[in-house]
């Protein structure tokens, strides 16, 4: 690493462990409405993604007239904001301050699972406050794997991965994730996922808020290989701002082995049950990602025939 470089990385991470101390620090409810308005800031002046933002909502809600869902980008990035700050808190609080933060009001299915000793596969979503539903699965004993992305700045990455040590999580960077994961769930352990990004061209194109769109197969392989289960994992927050979460099972029936039907009924039910809680909670879901990016092949045909039209 050049000293230039090494320079650059120490400020960035100077800078973000002066934001997770600032962030321990201030009261809770503060913190959320600092967060609130960074939101409305990042919103209105910054304009980071509105675009894709306002269009994505614009696909999942064709009802909405063109101010509620310029009312509903905005709420979106405030919930973002308040988001973001307490994550960075996580970097810093001990486990015991986790409890208080995050209710889990149901968990039944991760205590039927351990007993079964098959191991499951913690299906979530990026809704509410995902990585605190990922330390309180692992402060309560629920030994989990979860996939690591490494940072490019190695003082940040080591500051992440301390954190999320300290919290008892099992750490697999993304590179080892597939072998890690088989080797977690064979040994009736569990393992975290997420599923409700563009997939690309190695997805599974099934419908997501009435559109088609590319879906991430790999849970769906895990559980038709080893015979785990699927659990359901969602955080949101309620009315007043508190952090709630639940585990339920995924509302399908697996069997083992592995085909594409079986791979697409799964992957649909978890998209049934995210577009549950996205309506329920609109504004909490992460709707700055390009989730209908990938398109059906159809549709990239017509789309070609249209634009070769145009221009003859």
């Amino acid at each position: 690493m050049s000293k230039l470089r090494q320079i650059k990385h120490l400020f960035e991470y100077a800078g973000v462990l002066f934001l997770a101390c600032l962030a321990t620090w201030l009261p809770f409810p503060v913190l959320q409405k600092i967060g609130r308005g960074l939101g409305w800031f990042a919103f209105h002046v910054v304009r980071i993604r509105r675009g894709v933002t306002m269009d994505n909502l614009q696909r999942a809600f064709p009802e909405k007239s063109p101010m509620e869902i310029v009312r509903l980008a905005e709420s979106t990035y405030r919930q973002f904001g308040m988001m973001m700050l307490e994550t960075l808190r996580l970097l810093t609080i001990e486990p015991e301050e986790v409890q208080r933060l995050i209710e889990v009001e149901t968990y039944r299915a991760l205590d039927d699972a351990r007993a079964a000793g098959r191991g499951a596969i913690l299906l979530t979503g990026h809704m509410g406050n995902w990585e605190y539903l990922g330390a309180w699965v692992a402060i309560n004993g629920y030994s989990t794997a979860f996939m690591f992305q490494e940072q490019a700045n190695p003082y940040v990455n080591r500051l992440i991965r301390q954190y999320r040590e300290r919290m008892g999580m099992d750490v697999v960077p993304r590179g080892m994730a597939l072998r890690s994961y088989m080797k977690a769930l064979r040994e009736g352990r569990f393992v975290a996922a997420v599923a409700d990004q563009d997939a690309g061209k190695n997805g599974v194109m099934v419908s997501f808020m009435g559109k088609l769109a590319s879906t991430a197969t790999g849970p769906a392989r895990f559980a038709l290989k080893t015979g785990a289960p699927i659990i359901f994992a969602i955080s949101y927050r309620d009315p007043s701002g508190r952090l709630k979460g639940r585990f339920e099972p995924l509302d399908v029936q697996i069997q083992a082995g592995e085909d594409s039907e079986a791979i697409r009924q799964i992957m649909e039910a978890y998209n049934r049950q995210m577009e549950t809680w996205i309506r329920t909670y609109p504004d909490q879901w992460f709707w700055m990602h390009r989730r209908w990016k990938t398109q059906p092949e159809s549709n990239r045909q017509s789309q070609s025939a249209t634009a070769m039209s145009v221009t003859s």
